[in-house]
């Protein structure tokens, strides 16, 4: 059973890694670029557009 806990154990770890990995990923700032293109995007919408879509 001790290979089994120690499976174990590593899929802990590789998680808790991935878990702290994403967090600081969530706390970087939207690059501005981006935000530019989400808005054009609302606006199309707004005024019933599709972006260029057929």
């Amino acid at each position: 059973m001790g290979k089994r806990s120690s499976n174990h154990d590593a899929s802990d770890a590789i998680a808790s890694q991935l878990k702290r990995y994403y967090e600081s990923v969530e706390q970087e700032p939207i690059p501005g670029q981006l935000l530019d293109l989400l808005e054009k995007l609302d606006e199309a919408e707004r005024a019933g557009g599709t972006g260029g879509a057929h």
